[in-house]
C-alpha cells in the first residue's frame, strides 16, 4: 500500500482533512505542510498499524488533538493528552484582551489553572521580558504544562495551587499586573452542551456547579481576601466563561472590588478597584494618576481621595 491508496480508504471513514493530518503527523519530517502530502503520495508504506489505531480512536469519537497528541494555539504547537483540556480558539481572546493594555516592559503575569500552560507560556513568548507564574490543582496538568515550557523555552515558573490558596509570595513579589483565568465553567444544564463529545476531557477542569459560575465565585472572593489582607496586589484580571454567564460575573467581580473594562468573545477583563478613586467633582470613581498608583504599589499604601495624598504632601510624607 501507499500513501495515496490510505489516505483514500481513511477518507471514506473519517474527515478527510483529520486523514491528511494524522498521515502527516506519523510520516512526514517536522514542519512540512499538506503540500508534502500531494508530493509523496506514491511513498510505500511497510506498516500502517500507528495510523489505522489513530482513525480508529478517532472513529470513536475522541478528540483529534488527544489522537495527534497536539494542538495548536496561538500560532504555536502545543502537547496535550487527556490530564489537560484542549486549548480552544476562544481562549485566544484573553491573550487578545491582554495585549490591548498598555503594560510596563517587564509585566508580571500570574495563570490561574493553566492546564496545557498554553494560556501562560504564550505570554511569556509574546512578553519576552516579562515573568510568568502558572498555578493548577492537578499534577498531571502541571507535567503536561511543564512539558510544553520546555519546548517553548522554558520561562514559565509552575506551582501547584487550589486558585490562589496555596500561593507563598515574597514581599516583592506580590504584585502582578494582570492574572489570567481560564476556570471550570461549563455547567450540566445546559442543554446544547454535548457532553459525550466532552467525555474524553477531564470533568474537573470543565464542569461547575451554580450555572458554571462556582469556580468564578471562589476566585473572585479570594481575590478579594487576599488584597485586603496585604498579600496580593493585582491591576487587571481578565477571564474566560461563556457570554450566558458574563452580566452575572460582572455583577460578581464588583463585589470583589472589580471594575469591568471590556469583553472579547468568551473574555473578560476587569481592573482592580484600588487603582480608581472617588472624584467629588464628576460624583464618580475616576482612574488615578500613574504617578499615585506607583508611589501607592511601592509603599503599600491605597488613598481613597485626592485629599489623602494632597495632605500626605503637605505634611510631607509623600
Amino acid at each position: 500500500m501507499d500513501l495515496d491508496s490510505w489516505l483514500k480508504e481513511a477518507k471514506i471513514v473519517i474527515e478527510p482533512l483529520e486523514a491528511e493530518l494524522i498521515a502527516l503527523n506519523c510520516l512526514a519530517p517536522m514542519g512540512a505542510d499538506r503540500s508534502w502530502l500531494v508530493t509523496h503520495g506514491d511513498l510505500p508504506l511497510d506498516g500502517t498499524m500507528e495510523m489505522d489505531e489513530m482513525v480508529a480512536r478517532r472513529m470513536g469519537g475522541e478528540p483529534l488533538a488527544y489522537v495527534l497528541g497536539t494542538k495548536w494555539f496561538y500560532g504555536r504547537k502545543f502537547v496535550v493528552n487527556r490530564d489537560v483540556l484542549i486549548p480552544r480558539p476562544e481562549t485566544e481572546s484573553l491573550i487578545e484582551l491582554v495585549k490591548t493594555l498598555d503594560l510596563p516592559l517587564r509585566p508580571r503575569f500570574l495563570d490561574v489553572g493553566t492546564g496545557s500552560g498554553c494560556i501562560g507560556i504564550t505570554l511569556a513568548l509574546e512578553y519576552p521580558q516579562s515573568y510568568v507564574m502558572a498555578t493548577d490543582l492537578s499534577t498531571r496538568a502541571l507535567d503536561m504544562a511543564s512539558s510544553n515550557d520546555v519546548i517553548h523555552e522554558g520561562r514559565v515558573d509552575l506551582l501547584q495551587s487550589n486558585l490562589l490558596r496555596d500561593l507563598e509570595l515574597e514581599e516583592d513579589e506580590k504584585h502582578f499586573d494582570v492574572v489570567v483565568a481560564n476556570l471550570p465553567y461549563v455547567s450540566h444544564d445546559w442543554e446544547w452542551i454535548d457532553e459525550q463529545a466532552l467525555g474524553y476531557e477531564p470533568s474537573k477542569a470543565l464542569f461547575a456547579h451554580n450555572n458554571g459560575l462556582s469556580m468564578y465565585q471562589r476566585f473572585f472572593k479570594e481575590i478579594g481576601h487576599y488584597e485586603k489582607a496585604g498579600k496580593l496586589w493585582i491591576d487587571y484580571v481578565v477571564i474566560e466563561a461563556d457570554p450566558c454567564q458574563h452580566e452575572a460575573l460582572i455583577k460578581m467581580a464588583e463585589k470583589a472590588a472589580l471594575r469591568f473594562v471590556k469583553k472579547d468573545g468568551f473574555g473578560l477583563m476587569f481592573e482592580d478597584g484600588w487603582r480608581y478613586w472617588w472624584d467629588e467633582q464628576t460624583q464618580d470613581f475616576v482612574h488615578k494618576p500613574q504617578e499615585v498608583l506607583d508611589w501607592e504599589l511601592e509603599h503599600g499604601v491605597v488613598h481613597w481621595l485626592p485629599e489623602e495624598v494632597e495632605r500626605e504632601k503637605r505634611l510631607g510624607d509623600w
